[in-house]
């Protein structure tokens, strides 16, 4: 990651960022499967699996204020790579790139757990898109950060 505006901590960071949300649908989908024997549990799991699709976007929006967070933090090494020749369209696209190789390593991991415990993978799909979007979204904060 030379030219990259992530470090190792940041990379780390957004994969257990983006880890946990794909947790969160994995557990989801392991409490649909599993057989309770307790009425208790199953109504204490049920108000839960009433609101499943609220909760995951919910915790989505974690994605959202890290990606900001984290592009905020790095205004001033944009506006000094803008002076030294580096201009927005590249840095905006090493970023973009950097994002998606990390979703994409976390989400091959998650579908390896999803196929091996034969879960629905309809969940993952739609945490892509709408992860791929967060960062779309994002990087064109990046031109923000061109002036100071």
């Amino acid at each position: 990651m030379g030219k990259s505006l992530f470090r190792f901590a940041d990379a780390l960071e957004l994969a257990v960022v983006y880890a946990f949300c794909f947790f969160l649908n994995l557990l989801f989908n392991y409490v649909k499967v599993w057989d309770f024997n307790s009425y208790i549990l199953k109504a204490f799991f049920k108000n839960f699996m009433d609101y499943q699709t609220l909760i995951v976007f919910f915790f989505t929006f974690i994605v959202i204020v890290f990606h900001y967070q984290m592009l905020y933090r790095k205004k001033i090494e944009v506006y000094c790579r803008v002076l030294v020749g580096d201009t927005v369209l590249y840095i905006a696209i090493r970023y973009i790139r950097d994002c998606l190789m990390v979703l994409t390593v976390i989400y091959l991991l998650f579908l390896l757990i999803h196929v091996h415990l034969k879960f629905c993978l309809t969940g993952n799909i739609f945490l892509v898109f709408i992860f791929i979007i967060y960062i779309l979204i994002s990087a064109s904060q990046v031109r923000k950060y061109e002036n100071f």
